[in-house]
């Protein structure tokens, strides 16, 4: 699909899907269109490497769930695979996309994070420079990792934290275009403008879902720390659903079935301005869900004392569905069956490996250090105040 604008005819979406991504009005010359090209192959030279697609680390975690030594080897074996290390570039940030749709049963490790703090301070990022982000203010509150509403600053282990939904996040010339309707529990002020109007043309802001500033413009590169989940419309709410419908607005009318959540899947991940400054995904399986989703469910939750990274967010997305099925058979249930389609279209567009053959798992050996000893006989009040 493409869409003209005062200057030029730029392509603006893969058209296999049909939608599209807004990237503002061109108004200048060709010859200014030209410069900028230019220098955005520049800043392009500059981003943080991708590891290969198809490569899974994994490390194994020791007995508490502390993660720091853990973590500190998984992104060491990314460093060594890049021939780089992690460190401040020109905007002197770096972004820590978490998943707390599910609460605090399900959501991202506050654990977790600390550790991850912890290692990229050492790589020279202080905790200020340090932005954590998730769509809900509500949902961030009830996992913990967005402080109270009596609380003076939104801020993590030093950290700040951006909710989405309080607005300011959005910037109005990003945006992913489709024709589907809002949802009202998400969006009820558009809601109200399509049950007028019925029907949405284009330029209507009910068509709208923005892309984060914050992930956009404001970090060197961002980090997508996931959980595991089922969904009913996406099979898999994982690795991908959470560095591209839980980054934007407007997301859940996606979800009215397997092909609407599939289609925006891949296609927001393919916005190069969006996934150009993603590094890698960390997911831990220390807790994942593997039916009753998306919201958490003792009963059908797992833990394996493992944790991977990866630049590949199919490669691990592709992992968990195929655990899902082993325990779905395992109870007596029935398979995630066709397999969430979102996979093949990330695949097709270069985002990742999702079939089994091309995958490769690559332990990771983790050391314990002092600092790790002690606190696994720490109390917990202790080893809180450590952080």
């Amino acid at each position: 699909m493409f869409r003209f604008t005062k200057s030029i005819l730029v392509p603006l979406s893969f058209p296999v899907f049909g939608c599209q991504v807004d990237r503002g009005r061109l108004t200048k010359a060709m010859l200014l269109v030209l410069a900028f090209w230019g220098l955005s192959t520049q800043l392009v030279a500059n981003l943080a490497p991708r590891a290969p697609s198809g490569l899974v680390w994994e490390s194994e975690i020791f007995a508490g769930a502390l993660y720091y030594a853990e973590v500190e080897a998984l992104i060491s074996a990314y460093e060594n695979q890049v021939g780089e290390q992690l460190s401040p570039g020109d905007r002197g940030k770096v972004g820590l996309k978490v998943n707390t749709r599910g609460g605090r049963g399900i959501g991202t490790s506050p654990q977790l994070l600390r550790a991850l703090i912890e290692s990229l301070e050492l790589r020279g990022f202080a905790r200020n420079d340090i932005v954590l982000v998730d769509y809900s203010a509500h949902t961030m509150r009830a996992a913990g990792i967005m402080p109270s509403l009596g609380s003076a600053e939104s801020r993590f282990a030093g950290c700040p934290v951006i909710a989405l939904d309080t607005g300011g996040y959005y910037d109005p010339k990003w945006f992913y275009d489709s024709p589907l309707p809002p949802a009202f529990q998400q969006e009820p002020a558009l809601f109200g403008e399509f049950s007028r109007k019925q029907t949405l043309k284009e330029g209507d802001e009910g068509r709208k879902s923005f892309l984060p500033s914050t992930l956009l413009f404001d970090v060197d590169f961002w980090i997508n720390c996931a959980v595991a989940v089922d969904d009913p419309a996406l099979g898999v709410d994982g690795v991908l659903a959470n560095a591209t419908l839980w980054n934007v607005s407007n997301s859940r009318r996606f979800l009215v079935n397997q092909a609407t959540a599939s289609a925006a899947v891949a296609e927001i991940a393919a916005i190069p301005e969006l996934q150009e400054r993603m590094v890698f995904n960390l997911i831990s399986l220390e807790r994942y869900q593997f039916i009753a989703g998306p919201f958490f469910n003792s009963l059908y939750s797992r833990s394996e004392p493992k944790l991977w990274l990866s630049s590949d967010p199919v490669a691990l997305d592709r992992l968990l569905y195929d655990r899902f099925n082993a325990h779905r058979l395992l109870e007596g249930f029935p398979e995630i069956e066709p397999m969430p389609r979102q996979l093949a279209f990330a695949a097709s567009l270069g985002l990742g490996e999702y079939e089994k053959s091309r995958i490769r798992i690559e332990p990771v050996q983790a050391v314990v250090g002092e600092k790790q000893k002690v606190q696994q006989i720490m109390a917990p009040d202790e080893k809180n105040a450590l952080n």
